[in-house]
């Protein structure tokens, strides 16, 4: 059998949102309330536990069946991992964003205008990025959408523990990184080190002289923050059996399920934002499982975008354009011998414009689930559905109902 499971990003809400009702409860949804009320069960989720506040990466281990608590060493390396970046045990791994400095030595834009061109050039001066002090590791840089970027050093006696030189701050010099103990004070060491090089580097780049000869923010610094290193997590397939893909645009999912052993497929138009090309990534997801995939990863970002932007019509229509895609798929998967759940990894309010912990709405359809009697989908409906709440584990729940899970135990 076949399983498909997909996030959509912030789905979650409050009758806050939009006069008393979630986008959810607003949104025309015929397409996924038909899916769950013909072939399904629906419940809520924490998706780390009950009370837990979950951040993207987190909720996204405990959805796919891994313990934050356990696996859990930091964003860096999701990031590192999500834009291609060859990664291993040695390796320690920044989030990292260009920045501009101004001529008092002071974070002047912590995004640098919110670069959108010439980061490959910027990109390939950083390339002789070194420790002079700890020449045995290497330093390696690689941009990823606008201002943003992966910063890993790969080496021995290295340490995750370190303080980010990124104070989410301005007006103020870049901080110094610190270490909690032996092995992260020599990585804050050369952390302070490259980052010191890197602003010699931008600062004279002509990408960036011409930047400001047209009034443009200069990207003459890299603020690094994240850091984490390589966790020794088992992958999807070892711990379930299952071959897998992944089909995603933003780099944080596409990095937790790399790191998981996920294989990860490109779309063509899709995002990671309200625009992004989603029908496609529903076309490929069955593709891949004709291809021979047991399951696919199918992230929506969308949602938790507008949620951020505290925009609850943008996050409604997103909701619609979800439930269109939802609409091809139920039309074009084989539903003799395919499971799929549906649900988000955490909630977003529009009024708090944040993660929040309350529980997100949750269902898993298919031949083999036991119906329960709900005929509409969304945080109020779902708490009387048949799978109740529970706490993370989305994944491995799914796999059940499709028989793919082994057995614990003689």
């Amino acid at each position: 059998m076949k399983t498909i499971m997909i996030v959509t990003d912030g789905l979650g809400g409050r009758p806050t949102d939009i006069d008393g009702k979630t986008c959810l409860q607003v949104a025309e949804t015929p397409e996924i309330d038909d899916l769950l009320a013909r072939r399904g069960t629906g419940g809520l989720m924490d998706p780390i536990a009950n009370g837990v506040r979950p951040g993207s990466d987190t909720a996204h281990l405990s959805l796919f069946g891994y313990d934050p608590y356990e696996y859990y060493t930091g964003r860096g390396v999701f990031e590192a991992a999500g834009i291609g970046m060859d990664l291993t045990e040695n390796d320690v791994c920044f989030r990292t964003n260009f920045a501009t400095i101004d001529s008092n030595g002071n974070i002047a834009d912590r995004r640098a205008g919110r670069i959108s061109e010439s980061q490959d050039e910027l990109e390939e001066a950083l390339a002789d990025l070194e420790s002079e002090k700890f020449p045995e590791v290497e330093v390696r840089f690689k941009r990823s959408t606008q201002h943003r970027g992966a910063l890993c050093l790969r080496g021995p006696e290295l340490g995750g523990n370190v303080s980010p030189t990124d104070p989410h701050e301005l007006g103020i010099p870049i901080p110094e990184s610190s270490g909690q103990d032996e092995k992260s004070k020599k990585t804050a060491s050369i952390l302070n080190e490259v980052t010191q090089q890197a602003r010699k580097i931008l600062d004279k780049h002509p990408v960036n002289e011409q930047r400001e000869k047209e009034g443009k923010l200069p990207a003459n610094a890299i603020l690094s923050r994240g850091s984490a290193k390589y966790p020794e997590l088992p992958s999807v397939e070892e711990k379930y059996g299952v071959t897998s893909s992944v089909i995603a645009a933003g780099a944080l999912y596409i990095g937790v399920a790399r790191v998981a052993g996920m294989a990860f497929k490109q779309v063509e138009g899709a995002t990671g934002t309200v625009d992004s090309n989603i029908l496609n990534k529903a076309k490929k997801s069955v593709d891949e499982l004709e291809k021979g995939k047991d399951m696919v990863f199918l992230h929506f970002k969308g949602a938790d975008n507008a949620s951020h932007d505290q925009d609850a019509e943008a996050k409604t229509k997103y909701i619609e354009k979800v439930d269109d895609t939802i609409g091809w798929l139920k039309k074009n998967t084989d539903w003799e011998s395919t499971h799929l759940s549906f649900a988000g990894d955490h909630s977003s309010p529009i009024q708090y414009g944040d993660h929040v912990a309350d529980p997100v709405p949750v269902m898993i359809t298919g031949p083999n689930v036991r119906r329960d009697e709900l005929k509409t989908f969304d945080e109020y409906s779902c708490m009387k559905g048949g799978l109740g709440r529970f706490s993370g584990n989305l994944l491995p729940m799914t796999l059940s109902y499709s028989n793919q899970l082994p057995k614990f135990g003689a």
